[in-house]
């Protein structure tokens, strides 16, 4: 089935975060700088701490849009406008271009 190669090749790097959480890795790093970090942060860390997000580091738009999705099945309840806006930050922030996912 189509359909269900896509959602498990987008759901992999989220599995992978999930991992990182679930293995017990926990702590209070911060998230880079830059425009809706603090609606990021607040937003994602109701539920889970920063280092779920930086284990995706370099995960791609299509996958963080995909992780959004999961999220959003969990319970997340964010606005189309935020939605938009806290994708924007993590493919900036953490995605393929960013400055980590350089290092």
């Amino acid at each position: 089935m189509p359909g269900m190669r896509m959602r498990f090749a987008v759901s992999l790097p989220v599995g992978a975060v999930i991992a990182v959480l679930v293995g017990g890795i926990a702590g209070a790093a911060e998230l880079p700088p830059g425009p809706n970090r603090d609606l990021v942060a607040r937003t994602c860390t109701a539920c889970h701490d920063t280092e779920m997000l930086l284990g995706a580091v370099g995960a791609n738009r299509e996958a963080w849009d995909g992780a959004i999705d999961q999220m959003a099945e969990y319970g997340l309840k964010i606005s189309p406008a935020e939605r938009a806006m806290i994708l924007d930050y993590l493919v900036a922030a953490l995605g393929p271009d960013s400055t980590l996912a350089k290092r």
